[in-house]
């Protein structure tokens, strides 16, 4: 053990001598992270994403739930929301098939309810599957909520007067003569009107289909949606030359001398799969920091994070000690690792949201570490632990490690 010990000490001083590499592999995955955020963020005219499918079942038929359709129907919310009305039982029925991002609910006597100044409460059903297009919804229903309720209240005496005109007459009898004093009196609150009132009338009743035990999601972040990606990326090339380091050593004789001391060949193995795993856990921990400091960006649960990462660097240091271990020299091994470390990054996540991969391609994720670290880091920000993630990560890690042992151990006593 002491000689492994002595072995991985030795590999971090002589990386850390020299640290030129891995800064550059740090500073890349922050730059790109900061350009396409800014790019692709709230103050860019583009969006990221395509319109956001929603359901809605008007209970209501009346003219403030037809108005309140067409806030999310109008031309300037086509951009970002899509909208559908449906039945209440076939809109569950999408819902539970994934079709939406979110089913809203407008009660009966919407109307009239909110014409009498009396509490109404909508429904949400937000789509647990997806990580942040049900919240964009909720905060435009919340926003949308707080305006019509502060409306409500500055014109209540206008839409009580209003009402009680409608309701004794027939609406196609009621004459502008009749109307005139209401539309002084709303005229004059327009002009003077400056914030809107509370408390707020229309609650929000968000009906619960997420996991046990998530968080509300505290708001969305471009730069967390597309910083994990980003950095698995990036540490795959680091942790990639780590390991390429033996293939080195054995083509300079370094590691024939070392088998002139009390070291043994089972001992460097190790000792290097080690230090990689170490390498890897030091620079995300950088890029953590850094991402925290930078971009503002809640990371969730921290326990739950440095399991995931330390489980993904043991994987990649498992995986490329493998992989090395059936290359001649460096040159070969990064001859194939690089293309395969862009693969894993073109179908895992790292270059596009996994929902934007052709389906005739997107089971190719299953088999890269990039899809499922960048999916469990995005479940630890919502407060899921991800269960799936270790469980796939851990298993095929010791796998890899108890091969990448006995094959990479037969390459360097060759």
């Amino acid at each position: 053990m002491k000689r492994i010990i002595l072995i991985i000490k030795n590999d971090l001083k002589r990386k850390a001598k020299s640290p030129m590499s891995i800064l550059i592999f740090l500073l890349i995955p922050m730059v790109m992270t900061g350009l396409i955020g800014m790019i692709f963020g709230p103050s860019s005219s583009s969006t990221q994403f395509p319109a956001i499918k929603i359901l809605m079942v008007d209970k209501d038929k009346n003219v403030a739930s037809k108005m309140f359709q067409g806030m999310f129907d109008s031309k300037e919310m086509k951009d970002m929301f899509e909208l559908t009305m449906v039945s209440e039982q076939e809109g569950q029925k999408l819902m539970s098939k994934g079709k939406a991002s979110a089913l809203i609910i407008i009660p009966e006597k919407f109307t009239e309810n909110l014409m009498d100044g009396k509490n109404i409460s909508l429904t949400l059903i937000k789509n647990p599957s997806q990580e942040f297009l049900p919240s964009i919804v909720e905060e435009f229903l919340n926003t949308l909520s707080t305006g019509i309720s502060g409306i409500s209240q500055v014109f209540k005496e206008e839409m009580t007067n209003l009402k009680k005109l409608i309701d004794t007459s027939e609406l196609e009898n009621v004459s502008f003569i009749a109307l005139a004093p209401y539309m002084e009196k709303t005229k004059d609150k327009i002009v003077v009107l400056k914030k809107y009132l509370s408390p707020v009338l229309i609650d929000l009743k968000k009906e619960v289909t997420e996991k046990p035990g998530a968080k509300q999601e505290a708001g969305f972040n471009i730069f967390a949606f597309i910083l994990p990606g980003m950095a698995i990326m990036f540490l795959l090339f680091i942790v990639e030359a780590f390991m390429r380091d033996i293939l080195t050593e054995r083509e300079n004789g370094i590691i024939r001398r070392m088998m002139f001391s009390p070291i043994r060949s089972m001992d460097v193995v190790i000792g290097r799969i080690i230090g990689g795993w170490i390498m890897g856990i030091v620079v995300y921990t950088i890029i953590i920091v850094l991402g925290t400091l930078i971009f503002n960006i809640t990371w969730g649960n921290y326990v739950h994070l440095f399991i995931l990462v330390a489980i993904t660097c043991f994987w990649c240091a498992s995986f490329f000690a493998l992989l090395n271990s059936f290359f001649k020299n460096k040159n070969q091994a990064g001859a194939f690792t690089s293309p395969i470390i862009l693969v894993f990054a073109a179908f895992g996540g790292s270059m596009m949201p996994l929902n934007q991969i052709p389906a005739a391609m997107k089971w190719l994720s299953n088999f890269t570490v990039n899809r499922w670290f960048i999916e469990g880091s995005q479940k630890i920000t919502d407060g899921i632990f991800p269960v799936m993630s270790i469980i796939v990560l851990l298993g095929t890690g010791l796998l890899l490690f108890t091969a990448a042992i006995f094959s990479l151990n037969r390459k360097i006593t060759v």
